[in-house]
């Protein structure tokens, strides 16, 4: 079992890119298989549902995805929501090819979100995704995101008060991986 943490930042100071590495570090100290993608060293191309699924970035984006237990979404927040290239990413590993080669990657995952933001107003910005992938994708989301704003950095270092829900929140998430690793079901495409 691994859980996969995707940063979706392509800024090259990003603060949600620091996210994601601590929480892989966090969940390595629990001794959690992890992988780590950073999706600003992919270079996606725009999802057209078609050509993409003749890309490497597609084939590698959904085997990773596929065969992991859960993923930690880390994004940045513009416009009081989760950044494009998350949403890009999503669109890429849980289409289906028109042949049906393959199927969506992000059935039955265990979802956690990581936001980083500037102001404190946003926390609801991963609203519309946590929605969409359990809907579609039956995911179930871990209800401990991490949200973090400017206030919560000092000196470009995580604030001690951040901390402990970063620490539960990837407990969490991997408890929750572990406890539906059992599970006797697999989600389809269906209403």
């Amino acid at each position: 079992m691994y859980i996969l943490v995707v940063s979706s930042s392509l800024d090259p100071n990003s603060r949600s890119r620091t996210l994601a590495q601590l929480c892989v570090a966090e969940l390595e100290g629990q001794h959690i298989g992890v992988k780590y993608v950073d999706l600003a060293e992919y270079d996606v191309p725009n999802f057209d549902n078609d050509t993409i699924y003749h890309t490497e970035q597609y084939r590698q984006l959904h085997q990773l995805t596929q065969g992991a237990a859960g993923i930690v979404l880390c994004s940045p927040v513009y416009n009081w929501g989760c950044c494009s290239e998350l949403k890009k990413y999503i669109e890429y590993v849980g289409s289906t090819p028109p042949d049906g080669s393959l199927t969506g990657a992000l059935f039955d995952k265990v979802i956690t979100f990581v936001c980083s933001a500037g102001l404190p107003h946003s926390y609801m910005a991963s609203s519309a995704l946590s929605a969409s992938l359990s809907l579609d994708f039956k995911c179930i989301i871990n209800p401990y995101q991490v949200y973090v704003h400017d206030r919560h950095w000092v000196n470009n270092t995580l604030s001690d008060e951040r901390w402990p829900r970063l620490r539960k929140s990837m407990f969490v998430m991997a408890e929750l991986c572990q406890l539906l690793s059992a599970r006797t079901y697999q989600s389809h495409w269906e209403i």
